[in-house]
């Protein structure tokens, strides 16, 4: 054979193994792809009632008053909100899971109907201590948390440190993974604003002086729907007040993560780090919900969970953002009901 043809055939060996690679690496990440969102997304649920026909009831721990929703009989379910909520996330979940189970929606210090500390301290730690000061006032025992974004950071860290009093969880939206992990699944969209509001002054003017999270437009967002009027004040109204949009600056801030993408060191990224450990080695029952695209749950925050939940049922939704609850709460809840159903089985 000679020299050329010699040359043209290595070229052209090469050439079907980096295409033969091509196709067996699109197929495995297509399957993977497959296996995370089974089948054509679910489009958001209709019908999805606005109204919120609780009673508020206020229970006061130290200085603050914490402002609760409370229904049904039997172990407690504590359904936790994350930013910018409050219990009104919940609203269509509490009356489809209240058969046999005393459901607790609560809003955090600073958040919905609860009281603003005086020294604007609504740091994770500050939330866990009236968490756990909550439970014991109620005497709540054996306790299935259910709980997003920051709710997720207290609720992670109370079955962590407390596992003997959990049940269960159910979470979505939920940062559990290492913070290098976390920042390099977020969408560019996230990491941009989090490069806004990454300092003091930067966080000040976009939560505080524009009052992103009390603007319609910032609803939507994490909604990833269009709400009915009626729903936008219970969501916007508590940051009417420009002192409590401080809790909004005030409290965790993962913004910081922006500054070295994940990998420095900050108490956030700490926080994280103990949490991934925790829910790694934790044995306590996981329902897991997410959605296509979701916010702070990406696909690889999916596929994180997938590999590392010891103890855990999957659920995809379909189509979401970042409040799973204003897309598909009737199929959260119907799944909710069939996997607590089976906990004492």
């Amino acid at each position: 054979m000679s020299r050329p043809l010699d040359r043209y055939m290595k070229k052209m060996i090469k050439m079907l193994l980096v295409g033969t690679l091509s196709i067996v690496s699109t197929a495995v990440v297509y399957g993977q792809a497959q296996e995370i969102y089974p089948g054509k997304a679910n489009k958001v649920e209709d019908d999805i009632s606005a109204g919120f026909p609780f009673e508020s009831r206020f229970l006061e721990i130290g200085s603050n008053k914490v402002h609760y929703v409370e229904s049904g009989e039997g172990d407690p379910v504590l359904l936790l909100h994350g930013l910018p909520a409050n219990a009104y996330l919940w609203r269509n979940i509490i009356p489809e899971i209240d058969d046999d189970k005393k459901v607790i929606a609560l809003d955090f210090l600073g958040f919905g109907q609860s009281s603003f500390p005086t020294d604007r301290n609504v740091s994770i730690e500050v939330q866990y201590k009236m968490f756990t000061d909550f439970i014991e006032a109620k005497q709540l025992k054996n306790v299935t948390l259910f709980i997003q974004d920051i709710g997720s950071l207290v609720g992670m860290l109370y079955a962590i440190r407390e596992p003997q009093n959990v049940k269960a969880i159910a979470l979505f939206e939920a940062p559990f993974m290492p913070a290098d992990y976390m920042y390099d699944q977020l969408p560019f969209s996230f990491r941009a604003f989090m490069k806004l509001t990454r300092t003091k002054k930067g966080n000040e003017r976009w939560m505080v002086k524009k009052n992103f999270a009390g603007k319609k437009l910032a609803v939507n967002f994490f909604t990833g729907r269009k709400l009915p009027k009626e729903a936008y004040q219970y969501y916007t109204q508590p940051w009417e007040v420009e002192e409590r949009r401080y809790a909004i600056t005030n409290g965790p801030d993962p913004a910081v993560l922006s500054y070295t993408k994940g990998k420095g060191e900050s108490d956030f990224a700490s926080m994280l780090d103990t949490i991934s450990t925790g829910m790694k080695n934790t044995e306590i029952p996981i329902l897991y919900f997410y959605a296509k695209k979701g916010l702070v749950n990406r696909k690889e925050a999916v596929e994180y969970a997938m590999e590392n939940f010891q103890n855990a049922e999957f659920v995809y939704l379909g189509k979401g953002k970042h409040f799973l609850t204003e897309s598909h709460p009737k199929r959260m809840s119907e799944k909710f009901n069939e996997w607590y159903g089976k906990l004492d089985n």
